[in-house]
């Protein structure tokens, strides 16, 4: 009996021994399919993350297009507006309201020539020639050929006693085509020679 129960034990002993490396080899097969799936779901997860970062970014940029555009759109339309309300200011001689209109436009819009040349023509008729001829300088640094700036400009030297200076405006004028000039240069005696005109 001691025997038969030695050779029982002995079984038990090898029938454990032979089931728990088996049990422990499937545990770590399962834990590593585990850890496999877990992995393929994280670099999908990273990727779909990455992917839904660049989504966004471009979300973004279009976003701050958008928002760029409009804040340009809509300055321009202030900068229009203001503009016109400098006109009709100044048809209806409110010439301080005027040159706060162009002012408005100029800050909107600083490279409109003929905001400067309309708040040239308001600083003229209140009689501030200093600022007159500076802002048809700038309309004319703007526009190099603006024959009315040369024009208006010619006018405010002319009202300030400066006649040469005057003159020299008016011809410049005329080269750029103002009609009114060329009639009352011609009819002074003043020529001019380039390529639309013979005299």
């Amino acid at each position: 009996m001691k025997h038969y129960l030695s050779i029982l034990i002995l079984l038990l002993l090898y029938g454990c021994a032979s089931s728990i490396p088996n049990e422990y080899e499937q545990s770590l097969a399962r834990m590593k399919d585990e850890l496999r799936i877990t992995k393929t779901i994280a670099n999908e997860a990273v990727m779909k993350a990455s992917k839904l970062e660049k989504m966004l970014a471009r979300s973004i940029a279009d976003r701050d297009s958008l928002l760029n555009e409009h804040r340009n759109e809509t300055s321009l339309l202030r900068a229009s507006d203001a503009f016109h309300k400098g006109n009709n200011a100044l048809l209806t001689k409110n010439y301080k309201k005027a040159i706060s209109y162009y002012k408005k436009t100029i800050d909107l819009r600083p490279n409109d020539a003929h905001a400067y040349n309309n708040i040239g023509n308001a600083y003229k008729e209140i009689g501030n020639y200093s600022a007159s001829i500076d802002a048809y300088k700038n309309a004319i640094m703007l526009k190099p050929d603006y024959a009315s700036a040369y024009y208006n400009l010619g006018i405010v030297y002319q009202k300030d006693n400066d006649f040469d200076t005057a003159l020299k405006a008016y011809k410049k004028a005329a080269k750029l085509a103002h009609n009114g000039v060329q009639e009352w240069l011609k009819a002074g005696g003043y020529h001019w020679k380039d390529s639309n005109h013979n005299n």
